[in-house]
């Protein structure tokens, strides 16, 4: 997975009891289990090398203040994949790096959970259908992915669940967790259970988790795009003061704000549905970077 690189969600799910296995065959029929092979499309639209768009992004951190950018996402004429960031209102059109914001946490990507349903993933991944719910406005499925080890950094090092519009197969929404975050909350689980059993005898613990949680509420053309990012890591004890179970203190808060898209090239809805169902491409000319087609 391209540079998706840091942790996910607090509002943990757990694995319903009539969850379906996805699986990566009959993907043309149309049992539950072929809708691993419709969600290919995800991964699809945003390899798609006809894409191109900048958009404006503010990055509010507690700590770090209120940063904001320029973030272009664009395939140069090699075919290469490339996307950077520039201060925002710069004339210069210099890359910058984030590390320079001294940010305590970004999503160098914030639409980098579509290629966890692409093909290249399917044996890195385990991917149940947890049900149906609705999400953004919209009647959804309800997705879980986890990794199968061996874990890559970067490539299948994520737990978490995703909200898939009903209708489009388009993503709604994503909430995850490292496999760090993942299993620090597990023992925060079972401590808080142990001190609940027997709370004169625990000695108080201390988790670290960080959650990540990204929505994507903007469209063009029938695609949808990420509007926003939220990481939070909170420090929880176990058990609390004054009787209670545990208590809870934020570390950090990162809020990546994403608005103003200009689209240099985009597939038209038609082809956008056409790459979704599994189509054939159909052709589609760019047009010439700098001139945005809204």
């Amino acid at each position: 997975m391209r540079r998706c690189v840091f942790p996910l969600c607090l509002t943990f799910l757990l694995f319903a009891s009539g969850a379906t296995v996805l699986s990566a065959a009959n993907r043309n029929d149309t049992k539950p289990g072929s809708l691993l092979g419709r969600l290919a499309g995800i991964d699809r639209l945003y390899s798609d090398t006809a894409l191109r768009f900048a958009c404006s992004e503010t990055i509010t951190a507690k700590p770090g203040g209120t940063h904001r950018f320029e973030y272009i996402y664009v395939y140069g004429t090699d075919g290469k994949f490339r996307d950077y960031r520039t201060r925002a209102g710069s004339r210069s059109g210099r890359e910058i790096s984030l590390a320079a914001a001294r940010l305590p946490r970004w999503l160098t990507q914030a639409y980098c959970w579509a290629f966890i349903f692409g093909p290249k993933r399917w044996s890195q991944f385990r991917y149940e259908l947890q049900g149906e719910t609705e999400k953004l406005g919209r009647p959804a499925f309800l997705v879980r992915f986890e990794p199968f080890g061996p874990m890559e950094k970067d490539v299948n090092d994520w737990f978490g669940t995703a909200w898939i519009d009903r209708k489009t197969l388009q993503l709604l929404r994503v909430e995850a967790q490292t496999p760090e975050d993942y299993y620090h909350r597990k023992a925060f689980e079972s401590r808080l259970a142990a001190a609940s059993a027997t709370p004169l005898e625990s000695a108080r613990a201390h988790f670290e988790i960080e959650s990540v949680a990204t929505d994507f509420a903007i469209e063009k053309n029938g695609m949808r795009f990420p509007s926003e990012v939220l990481i939070e890591k909170s420090r929880f004890t176990v058990p609390g003061r004054r009787g209670k179970p545990f208590e809870t203190a934020l570390v950090y808060r990162v809020r990546q704000s994403y608005s103003d898209y200009r689209f240099f090239s985009v597939r038209s809805a038609e082809e956008i549905r056409s790459i979704l169902s599994g189509q054939p491409e159909v052709p589609n000319q760019p047009l010439p970077i700098g001139t945005p087609r809204r």
